[in-house]
């Protein structure tokens, strides 16, 4: 993660202005939608060890029957603390009372596995990919839950250019700048990890973007 993406995301943003953002252009509900969809194709139906990378404030409960996750042991991680805490908040709300909070860089992770299903975020498009993409490996998980954001092809920045922004969001846009990941980059990185794709999902947002969702199961070698 460069300097300007490491600041905003621990100094510049608030918690309140990325719930609202990420409300307004729908991702807070397609992501979470997404999550469940994805999460639901691979458990096999055993209580798991679910990590969630880059968990932020757990905006995702908001949006979907927080009665699924009760199957799994969760761990939520993020760089930020005050995110977690917000986390925590809607954890306890919902009687999720036995997952846990880690303060934790991905691309340098105290975190120790393994887990059997890793959930990645909305996180990738912030660090360095790959090397978030090799610790994770190093988790040990069975399985991997990916979100990535598409833009139209004429939009370059992560952020639509047009949008009105929180002013934390706007301090944020000024500085740091996300790199957007192409999916078959993806799947040909995780292949090298020895993990093959299983399944694919996608929902359309504004702004012309598409969240996508992919699936990935180790491969027996």
């Amino acid at each position: 993660m460069d300097s300007a993406l490491r600041q905003g995301w621990t100094r510049i943003i608030q918690a309140d202005d990325i719930d609202d953002h990420m409300q307004q252009i729908g991702q807070a509900a397609a992501n979470a939608e997404l999550l469940v969809a994805l999460l639901r194709t691979q458990h096999c139906g055993a209580r798991q060890k679910l990590l969630l990378v880059g968990g932020g404030t757990g905006q995702f409960l908001e949006y979907v029957d927080a009665v699924f996750f009760t199957r799994f042991d969760i761990t939520v991680s993020d760089i930020n603390p005050v995110f977690l805490a917000r986390a925590r908040e809607r954890f306890a709300r919902e009687s999720l009372h036995q997952a846990r909070f880690i303060v934790d860089d991905i691309e340098s992770t105290s975190l120790v596995g393994p887990f059997d299903v890793i959930a990645v975020v909305m996180v990738l498009e912030h660090i360095d990919w790959h090397l978030g993409l090799r610790n994770i490996h190093g988790l040990s998980p069975e399985r991997l839950d990916i979100i990535i954001q598409s833009n139209p092809e004429d939009m370059a920045s992560a952020i639509a250019p047009t949008r009105k922004l929180n002013p934390s969001m706007q301090a944020f846009a000024a500085i740091a700048k996300p790199t957007l990941i192409a999916s078959d980059q993806l799947i040909e990185f995780l292949q090298s990890l020895g993990y093959g794709l299983q399944t694919r999902n996608e929902r359309t947002v504004a702004d012309e973007k598409v969240m996508l969702g992919f699936s990935f199961c180790r491969i027996e070698r």
